[in-house]
């Protein structure tokens, strides 16, 4: 699979590129995985490379520390595998996607061995470039918009099923082609995508429409918790343990930033009592993945996530103490 000429500015290093087409024709066999808490951009991007290697004559398994079923209308998604249920072999050949450091696999970490060549395959501007291999590229808007220049330059077949896969997870972490590292590379990769068949209405349907009545029911139950601070900047939302039981928590952030005023929207998620998993969404001012990193985590500059231990109060005043910094204001 020799890498393509393309020098265009909306293409990885040739470098990097050539190197991770060289590994993935290097070897008969590969483990995919991806990050904990699973969402469109992994579940595309370890889907559709999945297909990319097996139609090219490889064999492979998707590995998961947790799988989501919002995916399982896209071809493979009942054959990926969860971490914990996997018989632990070593795998001699891994690549990561999406990813911005081992620790964020999770149990799928028992299915590396300390000989595994990995393949690292990532958008996230804080990637720890922890692979044998790296191609990263934070120009990109998705990991999956780095799949389809693998594909392209490794002269691999899109078919439509992969298509599909990869369209989708474009359209997850653009949020609809809305968010800012949309760029017109991202509308020519998803224009290629629809032409080699990704259905873009019934892909934006299974997304973001055809929801349980619970996950409907619990954007009510966090709207509810809505709350203002930081001069009407911040908008806090909050999730119970409880609550975490009963949907879909993917999107709920996005709506404190709905409030006119609001530079950024905090999710605490009480994943375990006292125990919260944090969505960070920001609309310009503040690089939220900043504000993550301070607690652990990462991300994007308008999209990141952490995880913090205290009480509801403890977490959201710790948040927005570092939240007012950024904005001059105070909590």
């Amino acid at each position: 699979m020799p890498p393509s000429s393309d020098t265009s500015s909306t293409a990885p290093p040739t470098q990097d590129l050539a190197a991770a087409c060289s590994f993935l024709d290097g070897a008969d066999e590969f483990v995919l995985t991806s990050h904990i808490n699973t969402d469109g951009d992994s579940i595309g991007s370890c889907l559709a490379l999945q297909r990319l290697l097996v139609n090219a004559g490889k064999k492979v398994t998707i590995i998961l520390n947790d799988i989501s079923d919002a995916y399982d209308f896209l071809e493979g998604w009942d054959e990926i595998q969860v971490a914990a249920e996997a018989a632990t072999t070593a795998a001699a050949h891994a690549v990561v996607l999406d990813c911005p450091n081992l620790d964020r696999i999770g149990n799928a970490a028992h299915h590396l061995g300390d000989g595994s060549r990995i393949l690292n395959i990532d958008h996230h501007k804080d990637n720890k470039i922890f692979g044998d291999v790296n191609l990263v590229a934070p120009m990109f808007s998705s990991t999956c918009e780095a799949v389809y220049h693998v594909a392209r330059g490794g002269e691999m077949t899109i078919d439509e099923q992969t298509a599909a896969a990869l369209y989708m997870g474009i359209l997850f972490d653009t949020g609809g082609f809305r968010f800012s590292l949309t760029a017109a590379g991202t509308f020519e990769a998803a224009a290629e995508l629809v032409r080699r068949g990704a259905r873009l209405d019934y892909i934006a349907d299974q997304l973001f429409g055809n929801k349980q009545f619970e996950s409907v029911k619990l954007i009510g139950r966090s709207v509810d918790s809505l709350e203002l601070h930081c001069d009407n900047q911040v908008a806090t939302l909050l999730l119970t343990h409880a609550d975490m039981r009963n949907g879909d928590v993917r999107e709920i952030v996005n709506y404190g930033l709905l409030v006119k005023g609001v530079e950024v929207a905090l999710l605490l998620k009480e994943e375990n009592p006292d125990y919260y998993s944090i969505s960070l969404r920001s609309r310009d001012r503040v690089d939220v993945s900043l504000i993550a990193a301070e607690f652990g985590g990462g991300g994007h500059a308008k999209a990141s996530g952490c995880r913090i231990q205290g009480t509801a109060d403890q977490v959201r005043q710790a948040l927005l103490e570092k939240v007012g910094k950024h904005l001059s204001c105070e909590s």
